[in-house]
C-alpha cells in the first residue's frame, strides 16, 4: 500500500503528460494538413483565396472542434503564389498549470496553377 501510494503519484503524471503530448502532436498534424490543404484549394485555377482560407477553417473546425476558434487563418496572393498560415494556441489538460498553453503554427505556399496554350496551329486535332 505504502508503494502504491508513492508510486500513483507518478505514474498519473507521466500518464497525462503523454497524453498531454498526443494531444498537441495531433492539432499540429491537424493545423499542417489544413494549411496545406487551403492552399492546394486556393491555388487551383478556378478557386480564389478566399476559397482556400474557407477551406482551412473548415478542415480546422473539422479536425479540432471546439478548439478550432483558438486558430486564425491568413491567406495571402503573392501573384504566382498563395499562402495560407494559421497560427494558433493550444490550451494544456495538464490542472496543476493554470492557463497554460502550447503554440500552433503552420505555414503553406503552394504555386497557383496555370494553363497556358500555344498557338493554334500547334496544338494537334
Amino acid at each position: 500500500m505504502v508503494e502504491m501510494a508513492l508510486v500513483f503519484p507518478l505514474l498519473l503524471i507521466v500518464a497525462i503528460g503523454l497524453l498531454q503530448f498526443a494531444l498537441y502532436a495531433h492539432t499540429e498534424n491537424v493545423v499542417t494538413g489544413a494549411a496545406q490543404d487551403g492552399a492546394r484549394v486556393a491555388a487551383e485555377g478556378d478557386r480564389t483565396l478566399a476559397d482556400g482560407v474557407t477551406h482551412t477553417r473548415a478542415v480546422l473546425q473539422a479536425g479540432l472542434g471546439p478548439t478550432a476558434a483558438d486558430v486564425t487563418v491568413t491567406g495571402i496572393d503573392g501573384g504566382d503564389v498563395v499562402v495560407i498560415e494559421v497560427t494558433g494556441r493550444l490550451h494544456t489538460i495538464i490542472p496543476w498549470v493554470a492557463n497554460a498553453t502550447l503554440p500552433l503554427r503552420a505555414r503553406a505556399i503552394m504555386s497557383k496553377e496555370r494553363f497556358r496554350v500555344g498557338p493554334a496551329e500547334t496544338i494537334a486535332p
